[in-house]
């Protein structure tokens, strides 16, 4: 059982990570973009000129442990790991996004935007001339291994809607009375 708190819920973007070894500099590598509700802790507007500006969202999921249920996963376990609850957060447990989304078909629609751009990623970091013969081979154990990471993936997702049923979106969220918008344009 959740304790109760007041923070609005909408759904947002994450992207799954998992720390990378020495051949990537140690930066965490993104497997795949998943929709998960999530708590809004804060939200603040940076003007980049006197009528443009971006709006930037301060939230926490309540599971994004990708790791942990990869590890779970080889004992066949289906366990996405602990909830993490935004009553005593920390600025660890702090994610930024753009984009807030009052359902879960718009959001899913960003999110598989996001990983069709990381699969052309992938496909542009490979180091060998399209007429190279290797080229082929590493592509297509390229894309073997992206969908294999996309179907953990959405296994994880899938996990966590069921696990945050109870979750209800906030359907408009207010700051002084003002009406802030669920989805925001980039500038």
């Amino acid at each position: 059982m959740d304790i109760k708190n007041n923070f609005p819920i909408k759904y947002a973007i994450l992207p799954l990570k998992e720390e990378g070894g020495y051949s990537v500099n140690y930066q965490d590598i993104i497997r795949g973009y998943i929709v998960s509700k999530c708590w809004v802790i804060e939200s603040s507007l940076k003007y980049i000129s006197v009528d443009k500006f971006k709006i930037f969202h301060k939230v926490i999921f309540p599971y994004k442990n990708l790791t942990m249920f990869k590890k779970y996963l080889l004992h066949k376990e289906n366990n996405i790991g602990p909830k993490v609850l935004p009553n005593s957060y920390n600025d660890s447990l702090l994610n930024t996004v753009l984009n807030l989304y009052d359902s879960y078909e718009n959001a899913k629609k960003d999110a598989i935007e996001k990983n069709e751009v990381l699969r052309h990623e992938l496909i542009l970091n490979i180091p060998y001339n399209i007429s190279d013969y290797k080229f082929k081979k590493i592509l297509a154990e390229l894309e073997n291994d992206f969908k294999e990471q996309l179907s953990i993936c959405q296994l994880f997702e899938n996990n966590i809607l069921f696990k945050t049923v109870d979750m209800n979106i906030t359907e408009n969220l207010k700051i002084n009375n003002k009406l802030i918008l669920a989805k925001t344009k980039n500038v």
